[in-house]
């Protein structure tokens, strides 16, 4: 039975061969490949068991190759090149060349506060792809799952399965938002007063959909909430409160400056109860994927812009 000649056979040995046959000297094969002259040596000696031939054999100026070695280089050197070139393109990722269609899913509040920076940023940097944004509903695990959707942006306390990975994009810091005027724009410090007026609650899928988190939150410390309104729409939250008394939890991606008629009380919520983590979903297919981790990176981007655009106003 013929030996097989790819068994336990290291690829760099054949990389010392290939260039070993182009130089025809250990000394400059050596400098080529950043080792020494006996590694290179070495080496050699490694092939030369391993293919049972000499390979190559000193002669005046440096080295000859033996007619195994000919052919063998014919075989090695087009597919080596072409090997090593696709492994290197594994790990390089150009926006410009994407043509694909992209499809994100962003809970409500991400919707409302970084879906048109996103399009944009997206658009000036990979022009020729296609981004779709949908909201986060209770069938997007699925469809990360399934490949329907690249990538979902949510908080962390959701239940996902085994085959999801996660990475954190931002620390958001909670919040509370009513009308201009509101009697709790009176108040130094805001917390207990909260429980004077009725919540406008944003039902977040995955998240808060069978309960209301802040009144959760202000049930720990001894108050008792009244839900006024609860919807998953941004806009219709807003609106809501910009009407009456009734106030809406935000956190620190809530897009203060496009709302002249809405204020924001000086809320200090407990340490405890302050941070809410804002991940990015993906399948775990997708861990190594250029365009995911792209993709991750620009959302971060545009994340932090938000939130910095609101520590500035």
């Amino acid at each position: 039975m013929a030996k097989d000649l790819a068994a336990n056979l290291d690829l760099n040995l054949l990389r010392v061969f290939v260039v070993l046959f182009q130089e025809k000297n250990t000394r400059r094969a050596a400098e080529r490949l950043h080792v020494t002259q006996p590694a290179v040596s070495q080496s050699l000696k490694k092939l030369r068991h391993h293919f049972d031939d000499p390979l190559f054999v000193k002669v005046t100026g440096g080295l000859a190759a033996s007619g195994y070695a000919e052919r063998l280089y014919d075989v090695v050197a087009p597919n080596l090149e072409v090997l090593f070139s696709g492994l290197s393109y594994l790990d390089s990722f150009s926006p410009q060349e994407v043509t694909q269609s992209v499809r994100v899913a962003l809970s409500p509040p991400a919707m409302m506060a970084i879906s048109g920076s996103l399009i944009l940023k997206f658009k000036e940097l990979a022009p020729n792809a296609e981004l779709s944004i949908v909201s986060w509903s209770g069938q997007t695990i699925e469809e990360l799952s399934n490949g329907d959707t690249l990538i979902g942006i949510h908080y962390g306390d959701i239940a996902y399965p085994k085959n999801i990975h996660r990475h954190q994009i931002a620390m958001l810091t909670a919040g509370v938002a009513v009308r201009k005027g509101h009697p709790l724009l009176k108040e130094q410090k805001v917390f207990q007063q909260l429980a004077d007026y009725p919540i406008a609650s944003q039902i977040i899928p995955g998240w808060n959909d069978k309960k209301v988190v802040a009144a959760e939150v202000m049930g720990r410390y001894g108050m008792k909430l009244t839900v006024g309104f609860r919807a998953e729409e941004s806009a219709a939250l807003v609106d809501v409160i910009s009407q009456t008394d009734m106030f809406m939890p935000i956190t620190s991606l809530f897009p203060r400056h496009r709302y002249n008629d809405i204020a924001y009380p000086n809320v200090q919520v407990p340490d405890q109860d302050r941070d809410y983590p804002l991940y990015c979903y993906h399948h775990l297919r997708h861990r190594r994927s250029p365009i995911v981790e792209w993709l991750y990176q620009v959302i971060q981007q545009v994340v932090e812009e938000q939130i910095s655009l609101n520590f500035d106003n």
